[in-house]
Parts: C-alpha cells; sequence; structure tokens
C-alpha cells in the first residue's frame, strides 16, 4: 500500500509522535515511509489535537510599512485610549482631546506639562520609585492638542526641511502626545531631549523599570522600520499596567503589538 501524503502536516506528525512517547518510533517510521498500521490511540489524539489548534491559530496580519497616509485611527475615542494606535500612517481627528488634563506637578515631578489624570497615581509612583534609586526624572514634554502639533512640526519643517521633519517630528494627528498620556522624560526641568538620555543613570533605570508602573517606550533603539521612528529614550507612554507588562513580555516594539493585539483583529 502507498503511503499516505503527509505535506504540510508532516511537523504536525512529529511533534504528535514526540508528544505520544517513546513507545512510539516504529510507528513514526511506519507512518513517514510507506507501511501504514493502524496508528496508535495516543498518536491518533495527539495528532488531531495539534492539527485542531494549527487551525485555530489564524496568522496575524502583516504590519503596515511606515508611509505618510492620513487613515482614521481604529480606536480613536478617548475612552478606547489604551488601544489607540497612532503612526506615520494613523491618526486622530483635530478634535481629540481628553476632558481630564492636570498638571504634571501633581506626581512631585518637577517641569511643566499637562497629563490625564488617571495616570496621577502610577505616575506618581513612578517618579517616586525614581527618586528613591537616586535616579530623579523630570518632565521636558506632556500633552500637545492637534494645533500644538501642528506648530511644533511646522516649526521643524522651516528649521530642518519638511523631509528630514518627518523622521522625528509627528505630523498633527499622529502624535502619542495628543493622547494626554505621553511624556518625555528628562533629567532636569528645560534640559533638551536627546538619546544620551538612553545612557544616564535616569534613562537606564526607566528603561528597565518603566513597564512596571504602566509606561512603554514607544521608540526603542534600532527599530525605525517597525516603530517608524527613530531612537527616543525619552518619550514613554502610559497604556497601564497589565498592559505594559504584556507589551514587556512579548518582547515587540509597541507598535507592533497594537497592531496585531487590536488594531488588525478583525
Amino acid at each position: 500500500m502507498r503511503s499516505p501524503r503527509v505535506g504540510r502536516a508532516a511537523p504536525l506528525v512529529l511533534a504528535a509522535l514526540l508528544l505520544a512517547g517513546p513507545a512510539l518510533p516504529v510507528a513514526a517510521a511506519e507512518i513517514l515511509t510507506g507501511v501504514t498500521p493502524a496508528p496508535p490511540p495516543e498518536l491518533t489524539l495527539a495528532l488531531a489535537t495539534l492539527l485542531a489548534e494549527s487551525r485555530s491559530e489564524a496568522p496575524a496580519a502583516r504590519l503596515p510599512a511606515c508611509q505618510y497616509r492620513d487613515d482614521p485611527t481604529r480606536y480613536g475615542a478617548v475612552r478606547e485610549w489604551r488601544r489607540t494606535l497612532l503612526d506615520t500612517n494613523l491618526r486622530l481627528t483635530r478634535s481629540y482631546e481628553p476632558w481630564d488634563l492636570v498638571s504634571v506637578s501633581r506626581a512631585g515631578l518637577l517641569g511643566t506639562g499637562l497629563v490625564r489624570k488617571l495616570i496621577i497615581a502610577d505616575l506618581t509612583a513612578l517618579a517616586d520609585a525614581a527618586r528613591e534609586a537616586g535616579k530623579p526624572l523630570a518632565v521636558r514634554s506632556a500633552y500637545r492638542s492637534f494645533a500644538t502639533q501642528e506648530a511644533t512640526f511646522a516649526m521643524w519643517a522651516r528649521r530642518s526641511g519638511y523631509e528630514q521633519a518627518l523622521k522625528f517630528s509627528a505630523r498633527p494627528g499622529h502624535s502619542e502626545h495628543q493622547l494626554g498620556t505621553t511624556i518625555d522624560f528628562t533629567t532636569a526641568p528645560g534640559e533638551p531631549l536627546s538619546s544620551t538620555f538612553g545612557e544616564s543613570p535616569a534613562g537606564q533605570w526607566l528603561a528597565r523599570n518603566g513597564w512596571q508602573y504602566g509606561f512603554i517606550m514607544s521608540y526603542p533603539e534600532g527599530q525605525r522600520r517597525v516603530s517608524c521612528y527613530g531612537y527616543e529614550p525619552w518619550h514613554w507612554r502610559y497604556v497601564g499596567r497589565d498592559l505594559a507588562r504584556q507589551v514587556h513580555e512579548s518582547g515587540q516594539v509597541p507598535r507592533r503589538f497594537l497592531w496585531e493585539s487590536s488594531e488588525s483583529l478583525p
């Protein structure tokens, strides 16, 4: 009798045999070489389970390239702030504005800016922990409205040229700062933003511990093709402790994680 055609199921067959235990090496050879007696019950069950799982796990939608589009983000309501994905393609509307903005000083941080009240508790815990570790943080920038980002991008375009500005400044509607849950951290008030922050004791402490307080670094080093922007160790977005832990444990760039877990779902 001719051997059944295994095709793409071959890896699943082998995996099932391994799961079924050491008593089945002969069965493996028989199934894959042509002798076809009835397979042991253990193999049948393991193989059926693996095949069912493989059918249920649909591949994640491919992450779009970083272009310069103006597509509305899927989760663009203020209440959907955790899942809102913003990049060079996806944007918020001009009218998007959180209703609960308060000063970052409420978290005991030096510097100026507004953030949503809902992040104050964890921002305070982050600031206190950094201070206790001898790595105090300050705020350079926080919430920016659509209009403010419009002026900011226009300023950089005048100084550096439009094409160059696109590489490091978000167009209006595309900035995470408009969410009211994003902060640019420094080591002292008024200190310019620089990649050297990532090498500072405060920056290194934040990179190790930020996720524990609900904050994630949006633009990690060496990930421009995925994140759409260069390395910004100062730029941290609050998504809540549970989601921050998931992003941290996944090892993924936040943009990819949000695309696969929210934006691209049916």
